[in-house]
């Protein structure tokens, strides 16, 4: 029964600050923490280090699906090539980019770095499971 009470408490709570305008949520939250410039600094930091992570994760499944698109034509896997070949279809940018075997891993992540990376990725694991 008190847990039931602390989770309205606390859905209350949410609900209040999901209502709120910015100014009273400043003003609690000023009265609630000591020091607010500190904890400003502290969210900002914590802020810019997701966003890194973030966008280090992100890098890390471009590079890797630039690697797998590579293998694909090195091998000469028709499938993912196939997709390539509609990627680069798709946005006359890439017109220049004819020779799928001189594709540099650079050139690659360039084709496919506005790209769905997840979609990518099950696409081409769904054909090599296929093969």
């Amino acid at each position: 029964m008190k847990t039931d009470f602390n989770d309205k408490i606390t859905d209350a709570l949410f609900n209040f600050y999901l209502e709120a305008d910015n100014e009273t949520i400043v003003d609690s939250l000023k009265e609630r923490i000591e020091n607010f410039d500190e904890y400003n600094r502290k969210k900002r930091q914590t802020i810019f280090l997701f966003k890194a992570k973030l966008q280090q994760k992100h890098n890390e499944h471009l590079l890797d699906v630039a690697k797998r698109f590579q293998e694909a034509v090195l091998l000469n896997i028709e499938k993912p090539i196939a997709i390539l070949k509609l990627i680069i279809q798709q946005n006359p940018a890439f017109a220049l980019y004819r020779n799928l075997d001189k594709l540099s891993k650079e050139d690659i992540v360039e084709i496919i770095k506005d790209k769905n990376l997840v979609q990518l990725l099950e696409q081409i694991e769904k054909d090599e499971n296929e093969d």
